[in-house]
């Protein structure tokens, strides 16, 4: 069987929270037998770790200064 037809296995089901995605793409690329895989997974850590931190940056500026849809009159 050639690289290409092999699947490599999952130790852990799929998740569908952002901020358990980084942690678990780390924890399957260290598991994984396929070095190009394990790259990929390693980007995907990165990346959703990249969101979740603009993510929190951006809910702690709107929780100092204010959403400026508010100072606007928008909104509901």
């Amino acid at each position: 069987m050639s690289d290409r037809a092999r699947v490599p296995v999952v130790s852990a089901p799929p998740t569908h929270l952002l901020h358990n995605l980084g942690p678990q793409a780390q924890m399957m690329s260290k598991n994984c037998n396929n070095d190009r895989m394990a790259m990929i997974l390693q980007y995907v850590a990165i990346g959703s770790m990249i969101i979740m931190a603009g993510a929190a940056a951006s809910q702690v500026l709107r929780d100092a200064f204010g959403s400026p849809a508010r100072d606007r009159g928008r909104g509901r």
